[in-house]
């Protein structure tokens, strides 16, 4: 079964400030803060990814291995699907 296709949400307006990347809703009001791992997540899903995908250019551009990247990754989408910050 291959895996779902992930992107990040249009509806959320976006800006670097200094090492960070901050994100607003304005739809729900709130915002949010991602580090420069994050940030780079949040760039890469412009385009549609799949876990897998994700998780093979992070372990090169990082060099980290898989297992961890996959773990890590993972644990992020989920806290950006919960907030509805992916379509």
């Amino acid at each position: 079964m291959p895996e779902e296709k992930l992107q990040r949400s249009k509806d959320l307006l976006g800006a670097a400030v200094g090492e960070e990347f901050l994100m607003m809703s304005i739809e729900k009001g709130s915002y949010f803060s991602l580090n420069s791992v994050g940030a780079r997540i949040w760039e890469l899903l412009e385009n549609p990814l799949t876990v897998g995908e994700l998780v093979i250019r992070l372990a090169e551009e990082y060099d980290v291995s898989p297992d961890t990247c996959r773990n890590e990754v993972e644990t992020f989408l989920t806290a950006l699907r919960e907030r509805g910050m992916l379509n």
